[in-house]
């Protein structure tokens, strides 16, 4: 361990950065992740509706 005030200093505050620097990181990568998660059950949602109602609409089928 360094016994200089300036090299403690300059490692802690190097060492914050880089700890800071890999949280924002990790923070970006679960973001991309929830938003490519969301964006395909969204698309999938979407298109079972719109196979439901088109099955449901389809020409000639009588209801009961």
């Amino acid at each position: 361990m360094p016994s200089d005030p300036d090299t403690l200093s300059f490692a802690l505050t190097y060492g914050g950065t880089l700890t800071v620097a890999l949280l924002m990181f990790i923070g970006q990568l679960a973001a991309v992740s929830i938003l490519l998660i969301l964006a395909g059950t969204v698309a999938f949602v979407a298109h079972s509706v719109k196979a439901i109602a088109r099955s449901i609409k389809r020409p000639g089928r009588t209801q009961a």
